[in-house]
């Protein structure tokens, strides 16, 4: 998926709110959108909108897409998997990004407050048309906890994030999530992490226990958890964004991973 492109805008928030348009600016740096979050009325940030529709169509740098003449276009069901959200309400254009919550009015951050309700946003459509790496967030398949940043990664870039995150020291910011994994792992385990770009797959093998070590089966099912932290959980059923194989590694591991010989290395990935 692309990064900051897309666009959402409404007319009011949550569930009831009218669509106005959707607008993919393909990486376009556009002042119309500064303006528009500076309008005052319902009636202005509408104009603004269609405006930059038509500049989109007739520059070509992008796409528009408004009702009645045009339907939800994008993959993902609702605007929880759009880059930035605009709605006009309370007499101010509110900004929000990916679904997290309405962080912005009339250009000016707000804070988060004790018990902010989840965003909630109309439907576009009955299904997700994205699976694997690339798929977007849905209302029943919400992000995991640490998947804000790293939404765009590739399958490659992703099984380097996660072999930091595992191998060096939690720091101030740390998800309590990614904490609580570091607790059910010893301190001193390695890891060979082969990303698969067909499967959409992380194989992790983890060095460090001796035959028999119940606390390799801990380690096992700690790391099973990690698509619930960097892709999402459904409760349908549905594909996870990514899979992962936890394999315990003998001790002759080094001889077909000659990097793994080496005592001071505490991660390797390679990709097929």
């Amino acid at each position: 998926m692309s990064c900051a492109t897309t666009h959402d805008f409404y007319l009011g928030r949550g569930a009831d709110a009218e669509w106005v348009a959707s607008i993919d600016l393909n990486h376009c740096a556009c002042t119309s959108l500064a303006g528009i979050e500076r309008v005052g009325t319902a009636e202005e940030f509408r104009r603004r909108v269609e405006r930059l529709g038509d500049a989109v169509h007739r520059d070509e740098i992008g796409y528009a897409t408004s009702p009645p003449l045009s339907i939800w276009s994008w993959l993902w069901p609702t605007s929880h998997g759009t880059d930035l959200t605009y709605a006009f309400d309370n007499g101010a254009v509110w900004t929000c990004q990916r679904g997290q919550r309405w962080s912005a009015r009339a250009g000016q951050y707000i804070p988060p407050g004790p018990g902010e309700s989840p965003v909630v946003f109309p439907p576009g459509r009955d299904t997700c048309g994205y699976t694997g790496i690339d798929a977007a967030d849905t209302v029943t398949r919400r992000y995991g906890p640490l998947l804000g940043r790293t939404h765009c990664d590739e399958i490659e870039d992703l099984g380097m994030r996660i072999l930091a995150d595992l191998t060096l020291p939690p720091g101030p910011g740390t998800p309590p999530e990614l904490a609580a994994l570091h607790q059910r792992l010893a301190p001193d385990l390695r890891y060979a992490v082969t990303a698969d770009f067909s499967e959409v797959e992380l194989e992790i093998e983890v060095l460090g226990f001796r035959d028999g070590d119940p606390a390799a089966d801990l380690a096992r099912d700690a790391l099973t958890s990690l698509p619930a932290l960097y892709g999402w959980t459904d409760p349908d059923g549905g594909p996870p964004r990514f899979g992962v194989r936890v394999l315990i590694a003998d001790h002759d591991r080094h001889t077909n991973h000659p990097t793994l010989a080496d005592r001071h290395t505490t991660a390797a990935l390679t990709v097929r």
